[in-house]
């Protein structure tokens, strides 16, 4: 008897690693991505090296552990990381804990705004950096409520109904910062975006705003996005609006991106995007329009080589730019080619 109590606590001993195990994981993970590039505007030009096109570059943590009854504690930890110089920022990419059940998802920290969630898969080139189709993330004479994260974020995420899901966040802004309200409550805002998938249809629709400064001025985005996948072609489009209000003025921006991604080979994917913003409501309105090429080869389901070409016509006194920032009135262009690789 006492012998078979001894193999059994043996038997736990070796067992309990394994059960903890399944109970509980962490995944190291990462994104690297380097490109050469040209840029030109006017008599400017600019020949460096660069990261992050396709993707950002990072470094992160991610796990979960299983409390049962579906019931799980969830966490995040994404550094971004340039690749030319290497360098890295800290977790400034997405730091956030939470738990995640038959309820869906509550987490807690630096996240991923609900405008971006719902605006940035439907431009056509995978919102690469130096695409046309990212003309609403630029800023002119008008302020964007468009942010890709905010800190100090509460987020609810819902599982999905029927093709139906909704993101949701609130953030708190610099709530210590002075007794000062205006500047207690700068960066605080909200955001809400409701998402569709089914068959090939995917679309989305958002609403984000927040107090964009010390003095109470607001930016609020407003943006619906969709996409079909023919199969043989996937077509995208994007609307955005932009308003500001209190002391920002009033102005207001909109920007169109349409868009299709062309398989062209097995390995290989042809990314075509346009883009253009307008500005009304300031004296000084900044339009610009543009468009981009980008061909994607997979070399295996982790690497793939790129190649890119992008140029903007900027109207008028807008200087929209990437790594040089043009005169006014000048159009910038850029021609890139590099290497992604995710682990």
């Amino acid at each position: 008897m006492q012998h078979t109590k001894k193999l059994a606590t043996l038997a736990a001993a070796c067992l309990f690693p394994i059960l903890a195990q399944a109970q509980s994981n962490v995944t190291i993970f990462g994104l690297l991505d380097v490109n050469l590039a040209q840029e030109r505007a006017n008599g400017l030009k600019r020949n460096a090296m660069d990261t992050s096109e396709l993707n950002g570059s990072r470094l992160g943590f991610k796990g979960s552990e299983d409390m049962g009854n579906g019931l799980k504690a969830i966490f995040m930890l994404e550094s971004a990381v340039a690749i030319d110089t290497g360098t890295s920022t800290g977790f400034t990419r997405q730091s956030y804990l939470g738990l995640e059940g038959s309820f869906g998802r509550v987490t807690f920290g630096r996240q991923y705004s609900p405008a971006f969630v719902a605006i940035d898969p439907y431009e056509a080139t995978g919102s690469s950096d130096r695409s046309a189709g990212m003309l609403h993330r630029k800023s002119g004479s008008v302020a964007r409520g468009y942010q890709v994260r905010f800190d100090n974020m509460i987020k609810y995420r819902s599982p999905e109904m029927a093709g139906f899901s909704v993101d949701a966040g609130y953030w708190t802004g610099a709530e210590n910062a002075t007794n000062d309200s205006d500047l207690r409550r700068a960066g605080r805002g909200y955001g809400l975006t409701g998402m569709y998938k089914g068959g090939p249809l995917s679309a989305s629709a958002t609403t984000q705003r927040y107090i964009s400064n010390n003095t109470g001025g607001t930016a609020t985005t407003h943006g619906l996005g969709a996409a079909y996948d023919f199969g043989v072609v996937k077509l995208y489009a994007l609307y955005t609006q932009d308003r500001e209000g209190g002391t920002q003025g009033k102005g207001k921006a909109r920007s169109y991106s349409v868009g299709a991604e062309i398989p062209v080979s097995k390995p290989g994917t042809l990314a075509i995007s346009y883009g253009k913003r307008k500005e009304s409501g300031e004296a000084n309105t900044e339009d610009a329009s543009g468009a981009s090429i980008y061909y994607m080869h997979n070399l295996s389901k982790r690497t793939t080589l790129y190649t890119a070409y992008t140029r903007i016509s900027n109207d008028g006194i807008a200087n929209y730019g990437f790594n040089i920032t043009p005169n006014a009135g000048d159009n910038v262009s850029v021609i890139m080619a590099g290497l992604r690789h995710k682990f």
